[in-house]
């Protein structure tokens, strides 16, 4: 549930647009360079997104 929150798409996967839209949405305002850092910190795969198995 939790991850649909981040997954605007549905599509299984949270992307550096979407973690950014929440993170803005929240009053943060990362650049992506750091939205990119978050995201491979919990990057399973290396694909340049968060996953949900």
């Amino acid at each position: 549930e939790a991850f649909s929150l981040f997954d605007k798409d549905g599509d299984g996967q949270i992307t550096t647009k979407e973690l950014g839209t929440v993170m803005r949405s929240l009053g943060q305002n990362p650049s992506e360079s750091e939205l990119q850092d978050m995201i491979n910190e919990v990057d399973a795969d290396n694909n340049g997104t968060i996953d949900f198995p």
